[in-house]
Parts: structure tokens; C-alpha cells; sequence
């Protein structure tokens, strides 16, 4: 065979196992929003957590280029629905109850793994005795925190659903006598006197991710800034200078941030 027939030859060869590589060979999705990490959150613990986040994540952060993050008010809101079912985040941060709902209606996404615990506190004013409380603020949507209080003191006898803005509004206007506030909102009344939600250990927020983007080398980048930001909040000096409260209002509650395998 003479040399223009053998280099045909071999650049024929070379076209077709290159084309079987590009055809028949396994790869990465070429996906543009594999380099970025949305993060959503509502405007409390679960924010300060995604704060702590992105924090992390912007020195260290070279494989990937975007961050972003969606400060929703409310887990609970349309909102923040609307965010991760229109895709707008692809890791959120939500209450087990609207999670739940969340995954049962959306293929797309799951729930990943619990991530916070005993967010919650019941708070009172400081005139009124414990066993005087009946009616209690709840922030709407919030049907887990209703059923953990009234196992937990059968004494309530009945829950007022209160927008984030209002509820409290409402405890200082006596229209209830205590409130379930998430810990960061507690931490702004200091001097109101808190009960634990129930006595025992619960989840409050969760992980749901989109089931495309939990795939992603972003995604495990995502998840190292997660633990590294998890561990210094469970430091109680850093989670008080956080929640500009002290070390000594934050002593007895039961907080948790969880990191993930």
C-alpha cells in the first residue's frame, strides 16, 4: 500500500474512533447550571445557615464560577415554592412539612437530608404565667410546629396562623399569649421568657435538591462549604455573634446543625 493510501487509511480510522468515543462512550451532560450553585432560604436560621454557606464557599470556590443566593421571607410562601419548582435554586432549604409536600409534587426534586434541629422556641412575655397560655401564634404553613406543641403541652387550646411580618405584632398585642418564633427571631426579644417546642430532638429544616443537579461536581462542592459552615455554628460563640444574642441567652437551647455524609 503506498504512503498517501496508509495515511487515508489512518486518518479514516482515526474518524471513526473518535466518532464512536463522541457517540457511544458514556459522558457529562453538557448542562450550563452544573457551575452554578443556587442556594434558597428563608429569612431565618435557614438563612443564616445559607449565609454561612456562601461564605465558605467564596475563597475556596475555583471549579465552579456562580454562587447565587434567593433569600425567600417564608420557607412556607409560594415564593419559595416557586423558586425551586421554576428551577430558580437547584439546593433549598425548607420546613419537613412543606418538603414533604414539595417532593410529592415534583418529580424533579428530592429531599436530601435533614440539616437543622430543634429550630423552634415558644415565647412569652415576662408578666404572663406559663399555665396562663392558651392561644398560641404560629407562622403560617407551619402544621409540624402545631402538632409538636400540642403533644407537648395540652394545656394550648388553639393556634393562630400569623403571617412572619405580624406574629409579633400579635403577641404584643395580646391577641395570643406566646408565639412559636424560629430561634433568630427569639433572639431579637431577649427578654421574653422561651419554652423548647417539645422535649425531645425533631427536625426542623431539610435539604431539597434538584435530582440533576445533586449529580454535579458543583453540587459536592456545595455540600463540603455546607459541613465546613455547619461546624463552626455549632460553635456557640460564633452561632451568638451570628444571632447578635449572647452565649448565655443561647445556653440550654437545643440547636442543632447537622452535617452530611
Amino acid at each position: 500500500m503506498g504512503t498517501v493510501k496508509k495515511a487515508l487509511a489512518f486518518f479514516l480510522g482515526f474518524v471513526v474512533v473518535c466518532t464512536a468515543i463522541v457517540f457511544l462512550f458514556p459522558r457529562e451532560k453538557a448542562f450550563s447550571r452544573d457551575a452554578v450553585i443556587r442556594i434558597g432560604a428563608g429569612n431565618d436560621i435557614s438563612g443564616i445557615l445559607m449565609e454561612e454557606i456562601t461564605e465558605e464557599l467564596s475563597g475556596t470556590y475555583t471549579l465552579h464560577q456562580t454562587i447565587d443566593m434567593s433569600s425567600f421571607a417564608d420557607c412556607c410562601s409560594n415564593t419559595a415554592q416557586w423558586a425551586l419548582n421554576a428551577a430558580e435554586i437547584n439546593v433549598g432549604f425548607f420546613c419537613s412539612h412543606i418538603a414533604n409536600y414539595t417532593v410529592q409534587k415534583n418529580d424533579k426534586v428530592m429531599i436530601y437530608a435533614p440539616v437543622v434541629m430543634n429550630a423552634e422556641l415558644i415565647v412569652y412575655k415576662e408578666d404572663m404565667p406559663w399555665e396562663a397560655v392558651r392561644t398560641v401564634g404560629v407562622t403560617q404553613g407551619r402544621e409540624q410546629e402545631k402538632n409538636l406543641a400540642s403533644k407537648a403541652y395540652p394545656q394550648i387550646e388553639a393556634f393562630r396562623d400569623i403571617s412572619q411580618k405580624g406574629i409579633l405584632y400579635a403577641l404584643e398585642d395580646g391577641q395570643v399569649d406566646a408565639d412559636i418564633l424560629d430561634i433568630s427571631y427569639a433572639a431579637g426579644v431577649p427578654d421574653y421568657k422561651t419554652r423548647p417546642l417539645i422535649g425531645r430532638d425533631y427536625i426542623s429544616y431539610v435539604l431539597v435538591v434538584d435530582k440533576e443537579f445533586a449529580g454535579t461536581e458543583a453540587f459536592s462542592d456545595f455540600l463540603k462549604g455546607y459541613n465546613r459552615a455547619v461546624r463552626k455554628l455549632n460553635d456557640k460563640a460564633v452561632l451568638a455573634e451570628r444571632l447578635q444574642t449572647t452565649e448565655e441567652w443561647l445556653s440550654g437551647k437545643q440547636l442543632k446543625f447537622l452535617e452530611i455524609d
